[in-house]
């Protein structure tokens, strides 16, 4: 895995191969081993049952509990696996600096043991999406034939490599000797395919590790392989107000909503809410929202954007009309 010769799996999934049939896409979901509650949210947000009508398969990338973890022990994971099936451990410890490696290891295993897969979904546990816009729109560009050797998700472009020691996001020239990085995608929410995650695993092992794992994945790897970068930037909002607002009027008009990906705001509820909500919309029993009442228009909240230094978003409280 990268560098770490010691790879292995200490418990992994067996639910690509349970239905024996293609499925449309395989969804991994990087999740920190104490984060139970936000996985069981997406159980009963999306059960497994539904996610295979609808064509997919679901698991949790997981890596060990660091010493300093007091509320989930190894054996719970195994418990919960055994349960559910749906996790992917590797035998590293969970550490901001090795999503690199969960990363990597959620694409060698879709690559190895999803390939009846024809995409590949990665997303974090603390993300909201749209499972049945995310079906259409995977559906769509496979009859289009539009799927090779692609990257489909919120296009980060010219962002420059942090040299302040205090930031958070400190990069010395050892780990990146280059002032701007490759274009990447965000790490929240992106699409590939089978393909693409093969190639991208398998250049990993040629490459220098690198700590910022959406960046070092889908800007460094991508870049050496001249893989093509799809912007779904309209899909995403960076404020979970926004897909509260949608849960509001989903129940009263019957709106569907202009966003399919945000974040929770600390809220695992509202994983569950949202999709509830869109499902609604699925079933055309949703009606298109009017310019006038658009979300901006009708929805009080901060406004946020991404911000060009992979911190946290860039917060400016105003009052949206």
């Amino acid at each position: 895995l990268i560098n770490f010769t010691g790879f292995r799996y200490k418990t992994r999934s067996t639910a690509c191969a349970e239905g024996g049939k293609e499925v449309l896409g395989v969804i991994l979901i990087t999740s920190y081993v104490g984060h139970d509650e936000l996985r069981s949210a997406h159980r009963q947000a999306v059960s497994k049952e539904k996610l295979a009508e609808l064509g997919f398969v679901r698991v949790f990338l997981l890596a060990e509990p660091p010493s300093h973890e007091r509320f989930i022990t190894q054996a719970q994971i195994s418990n919960e696996q055994k349960k559910f099936n749906d996790i992917v451990q590797g035998n590293f410890l969970e550490a901001y600096r090795n999503l690199t490696y969960k990363h990597i290891m959620g694409l060698k295993f879709a690559a190895t043991y999803c390939n009846i897969s024809k995409f590949v979904i990665k997303a974090d546990d603390d993300i909201v999406f749209d499972i049945f816009q995310l079906k259409n729109f995977l559906e769509s560009i496979e009859i289009k034939g539009e799927h090779e050797d692609f990257i489909a998700g919120y296009v980060q472009n010219n962002m420059e490599a942090i040299r302040l020691k205090a930031s958070k996001w400190y990069v010395s020239l050892e780990e990146f000797d280059e002032s701007t990085y490759p274009d990447f995608v965000s790490g929240w929410f992106y699409i590939t395919n089978i393909a693409v995650a093969r190639k991208l695993a398998h250049e990993s092992e040629h490459s220098n590790f690198f700590w910022i794992d959406d960046t070092f994945v889908t800007g460094i790897l991508r870049q050496k392989l001249g893989i093509t970068l799809n912007s779904l930037n309209k899909w995403f909002s960076a404020n979970s107000q926004f897909l509260e607002c949608c849960i509001r009027d989903f129940q009263e008009y019957s709106y569907g909503c202009d966003f399919f990906v945000g974040p929770n705001g600390g809220d695992n509820n509202l994983i569950i809410k949202f999709l509830h909500g869109v499902e609604k919309c699925y079933f055309d029993e949703c009606v298109k929202r009017p310019p006038e009442k658009s979300l901006r228009r009708t929805c009080v909240a901060e406004a946020r954007r991404f911000l060009k230094d992979h911190g946290d978003a860039f917060v400016n409280p105003i009052k949206l009309r």
